[in-house]
């Protein structure tokens, strides 16, 4: 949980009067006008609405500097709210547990201490309160009732609900007091059937057809396949709203394009293994391959772009910032690691475990994962072996990484077949977990005379054809395949 430190007097009221000011203009008898509007706050420039998970304070709590006020599921984090200033709050309109309040709606009134806030006027564009907790036996449009009420069909007007064919039938069955037929019609109206059932004609407040009309409702409103399967609902976050919705949008509206390319990663494997032994620096591949993307954007700086949809063109970035995706319980987010370019393997490993960390805490600050120049998803531990990626707007690129495989292959560099297949044995294996770092197996070790194998990775680059073109991408990837299977390069 991290903590937006927010003038929630200041900043979030809307009173357009200094506080002073009104009470020294205003009597007791008007102190109500003092108070000011609590409106939804915009925590991030994509968030449209949010969620208020828990009010921290109760109407008619006093506040004092630097105590949340509530807590807000926005579509990247739960943020609380903290006030500036001291104060009460005077009334909550927007109950806990409400979905989708829109960004600068009004959500609480704040007051002064020592307000009157038993005659706070509620203003005219407050939300109703009652609407997120109204069940929906309470909700008139949600139910069918049995007979009409007062308020939908008043006794005195029901002649004006008969149809033709329903006031035939009153008229010659001599129905005089009409307000005795039982209505089931939609706003208590009087259907055929009803009349029918009255005179004793038919059973049942509705006529045949109607029911023969309801029954295939009522039977797919309870599919025989899962009536009796037991199930739990499982709520979408916010998080996960906004994903969809921003993928959908990329999807549809940007025009990907794809460039893949093998990496071999033997030269990586020797270096990790040299560097932990040698320097007790312990390093996994996905920080080289930040390390070598930064350095190929460096090099390639066509490629390190953003498009602009107000101006229908695209803007060269001057600082190169990784954006990593991170999976977190509530959707995925994507830390950026900032100037990569400038920073050392050990440097861009320590900030992405603390990012990472902060992103499944729900921790991470605005600006940690707003922006960002290019952006890595990497799902190589998870024993993927090649996908791509949607590209996330405005950025113009992303890199969808796999995890490697053994690639066997002719050794040019074999002098003599032996008439024996011949298996050496290494003291030190060569291959080592992503994330453990331990030793897995000895991929170098010469295969049935002069084969051998080595460890190839597949990347997939996803790019925007309105302002990246294959040929831009087909050099990026050559400079990346480049700092991967020489990584000394990155170290210098």
């Amino acid at each position: 949980m991290f903590t937006i430190r927010s003038s929630v007097f200041r900043s979030l009221a809307s009173t357009g009067v200094s506080r002073n000011a009104l009470r020294r203009n205003l009597h007791q008898s008007s102190i109500r006008n003092a108070t000011s509007k609590l409106l939804m706050p915009a925590l991030s420039p994509t968030m449209t609405e949010g969620t208020i998970t828990s009010w921290k304070k109760q109407e008619g709590d006093k506040l004092e500097a630097g105590e949340v006020i509530l807590e807000i599921e926005t579509d990247k984090a739960q943020m609380e709210i903290e006030a500036q200033d001291d104060g009460i709050l005077a009334k909550i309109l927007v109950p806990t547990g409400t979905k989708g309040v829109a960004v600068n709606s009004l959500i609480a009134i704040l007051a002064e201490e020592g307000d009157d806030i038993s005659s706070i006027e509620i203003p005219a564009d407050a939300p109703a309160k009652s609407e997120p907790s109204a069940s929906p036996e309470a909700s008139p449009a949600s139910s069918t009732p049995a007979t009409p009420s007062t308020s939908e069909a008043p006794a005195g007007d029901r002649d004006n609900y008969l149809s033709p064919a329903v006031a035939h039938l009153v008229r010659n069955n001599k129905i005089e007091d009409i307000n005795k037929v039982p209505a089931t019609g939609p706003k208590g109206r009087i259907l055929k059937g009803d009349v029918l059932s009255y005179l004793g004609i038919i059973k049942g407040g509705a006529p045949t057809p109607k029911v023969q009309e309801s029954k295939p409702a009522q039977e797919a409103s309870k599919p025989a396949s899962v009536s009796s399967a037991a199930y739990e609902d499982i709520p979408v976050t916010t998080m996960r709203r906004v994903i969809a919705s921003r993928l959908s949008e990329s999807k549809s509206t940007v025009p990907h394009s794809y460039v893949a390319r093998d990496i071999v990663v033997d030269e990586i494997a020797k270096l990790r293994r040299t560097l932990k032994e040698n320097n007790q620096i312990s390093v996994s591949v996905n920080d080289f391959i930040v390390r070598a993307t930064s350095l190929a954007l460096r090099d390639v700086p066509e490629l390190n772009v953003r498009y602009n949809a107000s101006k229908d063109a695209g803007e060269s970035i001057s600082s190169v910032d990784i954006s990593i995706a991170v999976a977190t319980p509530t959707g995925l987010i994507t830390p950026i690691v900032k100037n990569a370019d400038r920073r050392g393997l050990t440097d861009i490993s320590k900030t992405v475990k603390e990012l990472a960390a902060k992103a499944r805490a729900g921790k991470l600050m605005p600006d940690e994962y707003q922006g960002g120049s290019f952006s890595i998803s990497n799902l190589g531990m998870y024993g993927i072996g090649q996908f791509t990626a949607i590209i996330n707007p405005p950025q113009a690129c992303i890199m969808a990484v796999g995890g490697t495989k053994i690639e066997v292959i002719e050794d040019e560099s074999a002098v003599e077949v032996p008439s024996e297949p011949v298996v050496e044995s290494t003291v030190e294996p060569d291959v080592f977990d992503y994330l453990s770092g331990e030793a897995k197996f000895s991929y170098n070790a010469p295969v049935n005379g002069n084969l051998k194998t080595r460890q190839i990775m597949t990347v997939n680059l996803s790019i925007d054809e309105r302002v990246v073109d294959a040929a831009i991408a087909g050099d990026f990837l050559n400079k990346f395949k480049f700092y991967m299977e020489n990584p000394i390069n990155m170290i210098l």
